[in-house]
């Protein structure tokens, strides 16, 4: 796996926060300064790093220059959901929820990934996953 530190735009249409909401395809830089672009279904979670958001797909890490808030607030529609103050998970990659003594929880995704759920989100993740 690598992680590309690019901005992850396309001239300036490529952050973020210019981008559609409904759009399927998410440009993100890729090795080499080359835009890569990523099926927004392939992506398995979001996770915060600084002023950029790391998305995390089967095939690999790439930074996306943003920040999660804004993400999260339009991709919820689309299937995504903030489970931690640093985490958006696509809940279509959830294979597992492991629930934890200290009232958190941990998701398993596809691959094999984790991804932890913080106490005040356990209601509304359990809602949405229909459990």
């Amino acid at each position: 796996m690598h992680e590309d530190s690019g901005d992850g735009t396309r001239g300036s249409k490529g952050k973020e926060d210019d981008e559609p909401a409904g759009r399927d395809i998410v440009p993100v830089e890729g090795l080499g300064g080359a835009t890569r672009l990523v099926p927004r279904g392939s992506i398995l979670y979001l996770q915060a790093a600084g002023d950029y958001v790391r998305v995390v797909t089967e095939d690999g890490r790439f930074l996306l220059r943003g920040t999660l808030s804004g993400i999260a607030d339009r991709w919820r529609d689309l299937g995504f959901d903030r489970v931690h103050r640093q985490f958006v998970v696509n809940l279509a990659h959830v294979v597992e929820v492991r629930p934890r003594l200290n009232g958190t929880a941990t998701l398993r995704t596809v691959g094999d990934h984790e991804v932890p759920v913080a106490r005040r989100e356990i209601g509304e993740l359990r809602r949405r996953l229909g459990l």
